[in-house]
């Protein structure tokens, strides 16, 4: 029969036990409440698309043990997004769809922070890239149509993008630039709007991803005139790249998932495992992807990181150009 004192002792080591096993439970649990999936910008363009895409096909194999949901926190061109992100240092339940803003707000002063002092990349799955992009029934059946009548019209055709100095502005800049024109650059809130504009009839033509006008191509509502890429896409080989026309610059953009500042290494662990789950699956290879026409990536880490960093130069000097660098 054991003493008092052994049997104190005993509760002793078995409460510790307990304590050790729930406290270890409970750190391998996360997600502990529901995941808040932040889009910073208006439903319909490209990183709401990627951002329901892994959503559904996280939700559609159960990978995650809580609810996860969608909010668009649209304005300033990203900004109120991406600041709000910002704000939830710590919050290991809050992540949003990653774009070049992250690294280009910062350097206009519109983001506090950036991928390196404010944000944890997660993962960057995508290369995107950017178009220009008519209705079916335009009259600039070509690049050298659309070029020819900016040159006979200077800041009279009109070209729709995503937000102010963004990756759409900069490819307008970019494309005045190497054709020796000027349009007028038109802002609106995702591309999705940009899409609608465009089949509306409120700009003469737009930028967009492949994701974001390709249905209507295949509707035959829009037809794709030029590709800022260094060759032509593997699955839209009809389009030409903007070089082979004579007009060479080259401009895309990257898609990822990011989180803020200091999120724990065990939530920074789920999303690379999880995320890596969505990115090998044939719903994302063939339903994403190839559907969108996009380059697949997995960067993670400082590959990632290295990546952003390399960024940083190439938007200092065309915000510069464009005056958007605060003083």
């Amino acid at each position: 029969m054991l003493s008092r004192r052994a049997l104190v002792a005993t509760a002793l080591v078995l409460t510790a036990t307990a304590t050790v096993t729930l406290t270890g439970f409970a750190q391998g649990k996360y997600p502990t409440r529901p995941i808040e999936v932040v889009v910073p910008y208006a439903p319909g363009g490209g990183t709401d698309n990627l951002m329901r895409m892994i959503v559904s096909i996280i939700d559609e194999n159960k990978w995650s043990p809580q609810p996860i949901t969608v909010n668009n926190r649209a304005g300033g061109s990203g900004a109120v997004g991406y600041n709000y992100l910002v704000g939830k240092k710590g919050n290991p339940h809050v992540v949003a769809g990653a774009t070049p803003f992250v690294v280009s707000g910062k350097i206009q002063g519109r983001i506090n922070a950036n991928h390196r002092d404010g944000m944890t990349i997660l993962m960057i799955v995508a290369v995107d890239e950017l178009m220009l992009s008519v209705r079916s029934d335009s009259p600039y059946r070509t690049l050298e149509d659309f070029v020819k009548a900016a040159k006979a019209s200077p800041a009279k055709l009109t070209i729709g993008g995503t937000g102010t100095n963004t990756e759409d502005h900069i490819f307008t800049h970019l494309f005045e630039e190497a054709a020796g024109i000027k349009v007028k650059y038109v802002p609106f809130n995702s591309g999705g709007e940009v899409t609608t504009a465009l089949l509306g009839g409120h700009v003469d033509a737009a930028v967009e991803n492949p994701n974001e006008v390709i249905a209507q191509v295949e509707a035959g509502k829009a037809r794709n005139l030029a590709v800022a890429a260094e060759k032509r896409m593997a699955d839209a080989k009809d389009v030409p790249t903007f070089a082979e026309k004579g007009y060479t610059f080259y401009w895309n953009q990257y898609r990822g998932v990011v989180g803020p500042a200091d999120m724990g290494a065990e939530a920074v662990r789920w999303w690379q495992e999880t995320l890596k789950k969505v990115v090998t699956s044939q719903r994302w290879q063939e339903a994403y992807i190839k559907k969108n026409l996009l380059t697949p990536t997995d960067w993670t880490g400082d590959e990632a990181n290295k990546y952003l960093d390399g960024l940083n130069s190439k938007y200092e000097k065309v915000l510069a150009n464009l005056g958007a660098i605060k003083k």
